[in-house]
């Protein structure tokens, strides 16, 4: 008997040369006597045949190996066994490990589905990107045949009306009053289109960011409307803080802004007053996304008229196919401003009361979008 094994069964070296049934319980020296040494002596070998040994607290389950060996003076039976603990542990544990492999297959079976459905969603993604790009490729050459091939005809329309009434100096009033309506509303059309073909340009433009000065970019779009009237009042402040932004499309913002205030102004009102003005705020940039909060820094630009105003639905102002109350005609101009701003990663919003002007409230971040986001 080796060391591990009568440390396992707490018994000393005295122990050596005793009988190995008197070191079982009383189960397993019944079964060794009446089973197991017979199977010894009848096929010199057995081999996982379980027995409970006398511990020292408990009795210890084995599995036992046995082989007989004959020499030429005697007989030597050699035993090894393994604790049954032990057995148990590691059958459990291949068990786990055994589970674990087959639930790993599963998951992996489960993957290889979702990745060929993924497949299958992405083919359809390219099918209708394919067809958007298709629609957006077409719409880009109904712009531009839109912006060249009627620019023309209403150009030679504006020149011929301006040359018959230059030229011809019998017309009669009627005839030259309609004359000059024939030639103010083709010169409308034709800046209608160019805010079209702008429109449809700013959606892949850069943004090229200055240091802006609100006072100068109000004075220049004053210079771009190019009007004489006395009536026309638009007051602004002449020192105001300096944000970041694309200073040619600002100045288009006013200059549309400053147009639709013209065509819309009160004919009851002797004057046309125009008030801007500008503070420093701070604002959520999470917009959109609720319970997150990043507070930064804003100029807030507000914008009012004492003209006709709109009707109460004032979100409909921003959109192309909404009619101006005074004109009936398409809106295009205050589309292109809203999308100014929201180039601008900004917001516009419309209020007015029909009668009593109108007013825009702007908000544009203060500093460059790398800076903001």
């Amino acid at each position: 008997m080796n060391t591990e094994m009568r440390l396992k069964l707490g018994v000393d070296n005295a122990v050596i040369g005793s009988r190995i049934e008197d070191l079982l319980t009383v189960g397993s020296r019944i079964f060794f006597q009446t089973h197991f040494y017979p199977l010894i002596k009848m096929k010199k070998s057995v081999r996982e045949i379980f027995l409970s040994f006398k511990g020292q607290g408990d009795s210890i389950p084995v599995l036992l190996n046995v082989e007989v060996t004959q020499g030429e003076d005697d007989t030597e039976i050699h035993c090894g066994g393994m604790i049954i603990s032990n057995r148990n542990r590691f059958e459990k544990e291949l068990m786990e490990a055994k589970r674990a492999a087959e639930e790993t297959l599963a998951e992996n079976a489960e993957l290889i589905e979702v990745k060929n459905a993924l497949l299958e969603h992405q083919k359809d993604l390219e099918i209708q990107f394919r067809k958007l790009k298709s629609i957006k490729e077409q719409q880009q050459e109904i712009f531009k045949i839109i912006a060249h091939h009627l620019q023309e005809p209403l150009r030679k329309t504006v020149f011929t009306g301006n040359f018959l009434l230059a030229e011809c100096g019998k017309i009669e009033n009627g005839v030259a009053e309609k004359i000059g309506k024939i030639i103010n509303y083709s010169s409308e059309m034709r800046e209608m289109l160019l805010t079209l073909q702008r429109y449809e340009q700013l959606e892949n433009k850069n943004l090229s960011y200055v240091p802006i000065q609100l006072d100068v970019v109000v004075q220049q779009a004053i210079r771009e409307v190019n009007t004489n009237d006395k009536s026309i009042v638009i007051s602004y402040p002449s020192r105001c803080p300096i944000f970041y932004a694309d200073q040619r499309l600002l100045t288009h913002f006013f200059v549309e802004l400053i147009c639709n205030s013209i065509s819309n102004r009160d004919v009851q009102k002797e004057n046309l007053y125009i008030e801007i003005s500008m503070i420093e705020t701070k604002k959520n940039i999470f917009m959109e996304s609720s319970n997150k909060y990043q507070y930064e820094k804003f100029v807030k630009i507000t914008y009012t008229d004492n003209g006709e105003g709109f009707l109460k639905d004032s979100s409909l102002v921003f959109q192309i196919l909404q009619k101006s109350a005074q004109f009936n005609k398409i809106s295009i101009g205050m589309a292109f401003c809203k999308r100014i701003i929201e180039k601008h990663l900004g917001t516009i919003v419309a209020k007015s009361v029909k009668g009593k002007g109108v007013g825009y409230t702007i908000l544009l971040p203060h500093n460059k979008p790398q800076d903001v986001l």
